[in-house]
């Protein structure tokens, strides 16, 4: 999928995805037909259950249930605390395992494994690195409680959930994520060794293997997805406030990343025909002018977004020592700095 503006948001666009939990199943049979329309709690494929412990080292793989309700319709507008979001995404009964299709739309086809393809008009945003299979859970922002890094770990998180980090992952907050059941976590970024020592693999292997699919299918449990890489950058004050605004929906998230492809890991939230007709429509402009919002791609201020206040006449003399044309560009922090033109992505 294309993402124009360098920014990897897409505020309505019409996908098709094949909804398919990962690995090699039998027994998987589609619940719907080509030409039904689904819901994004509704179950579209019921799963044979399998012993799984045992690859997964000693870590049972969480499932998701099977949905026997509709989600209590949330506002885009309306604010609440993680500990208020109810799911109905929750540890499956003995015996039983569905899949939800994460998706509103039409189902357009069954594949022969028995995966759904579902075709939906959505909100689609794309992460830098991820890794895991595709989960579908209830979108839920961590609110880190007073007291520091260490107290807001104890917050209890709804099982079956979709966590919005805005910061930094840690190892910590990924083994608290998986021992409370959530199914997925979109985040900023995260340091390497916190990364492979939670996924107990290397990071290059993993993403540039022949079998990417199937080894990620055998990672554990949880499923990553990260906006801005390695590292402890923090995730953009834009993409976070439009994350805040889809609280409470169900979500499809894919970590799936792979250099051979080449695919990146990607969130998918479903609109309604009113939030879509409301949207504006994305229109590509590559021009950096004065009032562009821009992010800075390289550079000590890498990964920052601000707004391009105005452009220098001629070349300017940066920091590094080097001449080039560059623009004055006002950060969402309140810091003024000049940048050079070709370290800026346009974004808005």
């Amino acid at each position: 999928m294309a993402y124009p503006l360098g920014w990897s948001v897409r505020l309505q666009v019409v996908v098709r995805r094949e909804r398919w939990p990962g690995g090699s199943r039998a027994g998987a049979v589609a619940l719907v037909y080509p030409g039904q329309t689904v819901e994004p709690d509704q179950p579209v494929i019921r799963l044979k259950r399998e012993e799984r412990a045992e690859k997964l080292g000693g870590l049972p793989r969480l499932s998701l249930p099977a949905v026997t309700r509709k989600l209590p319709a949330i506002q885009p507008t309306q604010a609440h605390h993680l500990s208020d979001t109810q799911t109905a995404l929750a540890v499956p009964a003995l015996g039983e395992e569905t899949v939800p299709a994460g998706l509103r739309g039409r189902v357009v086809d069954v594949t022969a494994r028995g995966g759904v393809v579902i075709e939906s008009q959505v909100m689609a945003i794309q992460g830098v690195l991820g890794a895991g299979p595709q989960v579908a859970g209830v979108l839920t922002l961590w609110q880190a409680l007073d007291g520091g890094a260490a107290r807001s770990i104890q917050q209890p998180i709804p099982p079956g959930a979709i966590l919005v980090v805005p910061g930094p992952l840690s190892f910590l907050l990924l083994r608290h994520a998986l021992n409370s059941g959530v199914v997925g976590i979109v985040a900023s970024s995260i340091f390497l060794r916190d990364l492979e020592g939670f996924l107990h693999a290397d990071l290059l292997e993993l993403v540039n293997s022949p079998n990417a699919e199937d080894r990620q299918s055998r990672l554990p449990p949880l499923t990553i997805m990260l906006t801005e890489g390695l590292g402890s950058l923090a995730m953009p004050a834009r993409l976070l406030q439009l994350l805040r605004c889809y609280q409470g929906r169900v979500a499809l998230l894919s970590g799936f990343t792979s250099v051979r492809r080449p695919t990146l890991p990607e969130l998918l939230i479903s609109l309604t025909a009113a939030e879509a007709e409301a949207l504006p429509s994305q229109k590509p402009d590559l021009a950096l002018a004065p009032g562009a919002r821009v992010r800075i791609c390289s550079g000590d201020y890498c990964g920052r977004t601000g707004e391009i206040l105005s452009l220098f006449l001629h070349r300017q003399r940066l920091p590094s020592g080097v001449r080039a044309h560059a623009a004055r560009v006002l950060l969402e922090e309140g810091e003024v700095v000049v940048v050079a033109l070709a370290c800026l992505d346009r974004i808005g």
